[in-house]
């Protein structure tokens, strides 16, 4: 027998222990050192599409199925009305790539449902390889390649699409088009070779251009310092769906909150704004989240809810909300730790919620060129009638992530607070292929915006109350402790609402009934040692109990601006 030495054993045991280590690591992928718009700014991941003169381009995280590329033909569309610049980096020129295998020619119009507003396009299927950073190349990559992509706003303005989508993924490991072809996140964890992730999944927070959160994307885990607090787990729409893979949520209510501090408002926090004036409204609604579109889409009565306690004013043309900027609340809401809550059934079930806060420091978004003739600050909710959905403007403080499973066309995505700007150091944590739960940091979600909010005077800090949520859709300052909803109140807060006018009617109710009890008590006795008082003509009138609501501040309420306030650069 051969005689082995020590260090021979060594060795083998020291590359077999590599192995290991790089077969389950978690591959991040890497995000452009520019932002994008016009209606951001956004953060975009980088890759190059092609072999050799290969053409890197910008493309938004989160599609499915093929990665829409926009080619350099956008910008000869002539129903455009506005300026469209070819040599944009996040535009491919289709001619330069010399290895690319079209599977379809350009198809018929078709709605395009990855933009602003509603939008059109023509494209091709096709497929290539793709670098996706670290000299790593995936080939045969499902791509369609976008022709002509155009957005018409309210008002007429035509504006064309320029920043394509990445596709994260499918329910099926591969896309099956007259060719087998391949996504990112399926490859890396079949064929990932040394790179080879530990499932066919991904985890991210798209982080905010504006405050300096950088953006964070890893195929088959996460990083845990993006989650802080519970995770929802909920079955994504299956293989055979329209497209399949959506993530699809019940949402309960949305209201208004303050994370620390004083309040900018007259009250604590306001529940309730989801259904407000809509009694047609079954809560909870379906939404999807979605990183492919940049704003909030919600009923007209929810925006118009929300607005009333904001100091701004609805664009018409546009069909979105301007700060006023000039308002001394603008800056009391933008600046402190006000935020908009968005309540959610967690895990499936109409047993419990969770609750995703985005301070209005992320929502003091910004128009450029060619939307508007100069840099405008706008509040992103974007009234629709139906198609409910939650874009990047929401996922700037949203962690979210997928797990495709093997592929068999069912799965699950998670959904969980994402940390501000003080996030904890980087945490990368694999997703396992079973994986139902993902842990999160050990931070609050208030601890990561400390430092960089400025909170107002006066108020609690939420995070230690231990007190219970008062059972009113709002609640004022002198209530403070009451800032932060109990568990039970979350639980409970898809019937809350109207439960809360029910109790304070009932309460209301009760009370006079009590008083007309006491008050016809004392007349009695009165009345056994005095004459009855002369009243007159005048009767006493009952008063019916009212839901009491409160009143936004004076002069905050929407007002609708002309058409024709704000100019256009033609094309």
């Amino acid at each position: 027998m051969a005689h082995i030495k020590p260090f021979t054993l060594l060795l083998c045991w020291f590359v077999a222990a590599t192995s290991v280590v790089q077969a389950d690591t978690p591959f991040e992928l890497t995000w452009s050192d520019k932002t994008y718009g016009p209606d951001g700014p956004w953060q975009a991941v980088s890759v190059s599409i092609g072999t050799g003169a290969a053409q890197t381009v910008p493309l938004y995280p989160g599609g499915r199925w093929s990665t829409y590329i926009m080619l350099t033909d956008i910008c000869d569309d002539k129903n455009l009305t506005v300026s469209c610049d070819p040599d944009s980096s996040s535009l491919v020129s289709i001619e330069k790539l010399d290895t690319i295998t079209n599977i379809t020619e350009p198809n018929n119009w078709d709605d395009y449902e990855y933009s602003s507003v509603p939008s059109v396009y023509q494209s091709a299927i096709f497929y290539d390889s793709m670098n996706i950073g670290y000299g790593t190349s995936v080939p045969n990559v499902s791509m369609s390649g976008v022709y002509h992509a155009y957005q018409t706003f309210p008002g007429g303005l035509v504006a064309p699409v320029t920043v394509g989508i990445l596709s994260m993924g499918a329910p099926t490991l591969n896309h099956q088009w007259k060719e087998t072809m391949t996504f990112i996140t399926s490859y890396m964890y079949t064929d990932g070779g040394a790179r080879k992730t530990p499932s066919y999944s991904y985890g991210m927070h798209i982080g905010s251009a504006a405050l300096g959160i950088s953006g964070s994307i890893y195929l088959g885990g996460y990083d845990k310092s993006r989650l802080v607090g519970e995770i929802s787990t909920q079955s994504f729409t299956p293989y055979g769906s329209a497209p399949g893979g959506n993530l699809e949520i019940g949402m309960t209510d949305v209201g208004l909150g303050v994370g620390t501090g004083g309040s900018p408002w007259a009250y604590d926090h306001k529940d309730c704004l989801l259904s407000k004036s809509n009694s047609s409204m079954d809560v909870p609604i379906t939404v999807e989240v979605n990183p492919e579109k940049p704003y909030l889409y919600l009923p007209q009565s929810t925006c118009d809810a929300i607005t009333a306690e904001l100091p701004v004013t609805f664009n018409s043309s546009l069909g979105l909300y301007f700060w006023d900027t000039k308002d001394d609340a603008y800056t009391r809401i933008t600046s402190s730790a006000a935020y908009l809550s968005f309540t959610f059934e967690k895990d499936m079930t109409e047993d419990a919620n969770t609750t995703i806060k985005v301070p209005f420091a992320l929502l003091n978004l910004t128009l450029e060129d060619p939307l508007v003739n100069q840099s405008t600050t706008y509040f992103p909710c974007y009234p629709v009638n139906s198609s409910y959905s939650l874009g990047r403007a929401f996922l700037q403080a949203a962690f979210v992530g997928e797990n495709f499973g093997n592929g068999n066309g069912n799965g699950i995505w998670y959904l969980g607070q994402a940390p501000g700007p003080g996030a904890a150091k980087k945490d990368v944590t694999s997703i396992g292929l079973s994986d139902n739960n993902l842990p999160a940091s050990s931070s609050t979600w208030e601890d990561t915006w400390n430092g960089y909010w400025h909170p107002l005077p006066g108020g609690d800090d939420p995070s230690s109350s231990t007190g219970t949520t008062s059972s009113n859709s709002s609640t004022s300052h002198t209530a403070a402790g009451d800032s932060g909803l109990s568990t039970g109140a979350k639980a409970g807060i898809g019937v809350g609402c109207g439960a809360a006018g029910i109790i304070l009617i009932a309460a209301i109710a009760g009370v006079l009934l009590i008083r007309r009890r006491r008050a016809a008590a004392a007349a009695q006795a009165a009345n056994a040692n005095s004459k009855p008082i002369q009243m007159g003509d005048h009767t006493t009138r009952q008063l019916r109990p009212q839901e009491l609501e409160a009143k936004p501040a004076e002069g905050q309420m929407p007002v609708e601006v002309p058409a024709d306030s704000i100019r256009y650069e033609l094309g």
